[in-house]
């Protein structure tokens, strides 16, 4: 980005007081360590603390300039502010990137795609950007800049080199896709499913599609929304849409069509039969039938673009991903670790223990399923009912972690698991100890829960016992 601080006035509605409105803007920071020449500091509360604190320390790295809110002015009339350094007084720092991320955006006339969903939303974010970056100059969601602080951050790093953007969008409640489209203009939507994450809030699965709709809402009459057949609540939302609708899928009803999959290591095959006619098979570097409907809309968005077989083949063999998703590792003591430990919810801890069971044959089969968070007044149900899968998956050893991931077990048991073979830890550490004594060689242990359980350490833990 490129703005001048009289720009960043007249965009904000801000007022001058410190420095010159002569003074250039390439970069905008959150976090003042990250400071340096030529960026703008917007000062935001958080959790801990509040940005405010921190004007003077980015100033002193080397930003060229900070937003300052009305109320915070008092805490500044006895400081004086590094030369040469501009200032700019604004009621809202938080809505001043936003407006400035808008404005950017607005800047350019390119393909912009938004990637939502209850699952699946970054894998598939990275399988697009990797099928169009065979074409196109790609800027894409980086890390978890996904929702209201991130996606404009994300905005401003456009410049005239990009020719096409992969946009993650989170959410956790109504209006927050909205507002993130209202941001970024999307050309293309897709959304990956409709699941359990944000029950909490929500209270049910239509609350949750009717949230994720509102991408919809932002979608011009050409700008095509590629959703999943398979998911019932987006067939059901394709079907009213009136703009165009774009379905992928296993299902007779999808324009681009999974005919079957099968393993490829260290990844998947897949044949789809295409919108045009024809077959093609592809390769993707993941494994799992989830993974396959993450590529098919990589597949369907490459497809709308332009892009040949060719090209959308070598973009999934190249796609590369955020880490602890089906991260897998054979350990020196023998025995192989899955990471998937990056989040967790109902749907997403199925579909790994679907691959955990086809992908492991006759070896031992470990699970370490941690707590599924957010989930509401329906969690020990639908932790229960996650329990009931893990007896039907000839999984061998069940090892639980948290308070919510007992009824996991508890499911388990009451389907027929043997009561002997559950193991329930209240922390990550009793379960690397659990785990110490169930472990052999050629044994396969999944790792899967919410992302405030951290079950990553587990993973970390054994990988560096036997590894380091």
């Amino acid at each position: 980005m490129i703005f001048t601080v009289k720009e960043v006035l007249e965009i904000t509605g801000g007022r001058l007081l410190a420095g010159s409105e002569k003074t250039t803007i390439s970069r905008a920071v959150i976090d003042s360590r990250e400071a340096r020449e030529g960026d703008l500091f917007f000062p935001l509360a958080g959790e801990k603390t509040d940005g405010h604190h921190y004007i003077l320390d980015a100033l002193e790295r080397g930003a060229a300039g900070a937003l300052a809110e009305n109320w915070a002015l008092e805490h500044f009339k006895d400081s004086v502010f590094p030369e040469g350094k501009t200032v700019v007084v604004v009621e809202d720092s938080l809505r001043c990137l936003q407006e400035l991320a808008r404005y950017h955006r607005n800047r350019f006339n390119i393909h912009l795609v938004a990637v939502t969903g209850s699952n699946g939303k970054t894998t598939t974010k990275d399988f697009i950007a990797a099928v169009l970056a065979q074409r196109y100059h790609v800027l894409k969601t980086e890390g978890n800049l996904n929702n209201h602080i991130g996606l404009p951050l994300m905005l401003l790093r456009l410049t005239a080199e990009h020719q096409a953007v992969v946009l993650e969008m989170g959410m956790s409640g109504y209006g927050e896709i909205a507002l993130l489209a209202s941001l970024s203009r999307p050309t293309a939507g897709v959304i990956t499913n409709i699941g359990e994450a944000h029950l909490e809030m929500l209270g049910s699965r239509e609350n949750i599609a009717r949230a994720k709709g509102e991408l919809l809402e932002f979608m011009g009459p050409d700008d095509p929304v590629y959703l999943n057949v398979d998911d019932l609540s987006l067939r059901l939302m394709g079907e009213r849409f009136n703009g165009r609708v774009f379905f992928y899928g296993f299902a007779e009803k999808a324009h681009l069509r999974a005919l079957k999959y099968w393993p490829s290591e260290p990844g998947y095959c897949f044949e789809a039969l295409l919108p045009g006619g024809g077959s093609e098979t592809f390769w993707i570097p993941l494994p799992g039938q989830h993974n396959v409907y993450n590529a098919l809309a990589a597949t369907a968005v490459g497809n709308g673009l332009g892009l040949t077989g060719r090209e959308i083949r070598a973009g999934l063999a190249a796609a590369e991903f955020s880490g602890m998703r089906m991260e897998r590792t054979l350990t020196n003591g023998g025995y192989w670790i899955i990471n998937d430990a990056y989040n967790a919810s109902p749907t997403s801890v199925k579909s790994v223990l679907n691959f955990l069971e086809e992908w492991s044959g006759p070896k031992k089969k470990i699970a370490v399923l941690g707590d599924m968070l957010e989930l509401g007044k329906d969690s020990q149900e639908l932790h229960l009912e996650v329990g009931r899968y893990v007896q039907a998956k000839g999984i061998d050893f069940l090892v639980t972690v948290g308070e919510q991931a007992r009824f996991i077990a508890r499911g388990a048991v009451q389907a027929g698991f043997p009561r002997e073979l559950v193991f329930c830890c209240p922390d990550v550490e009793e379960a690397v100890s659990c785990l110490d004594v169930l472990l052999e060689k050629e044994a396969v242990l999944l790792i899967k829960g919410s992302r405030g359980m951290r079950l990553e350490r587990i993973a970390e833990s054994l990988i560096g016992q036997y590894n380091g």
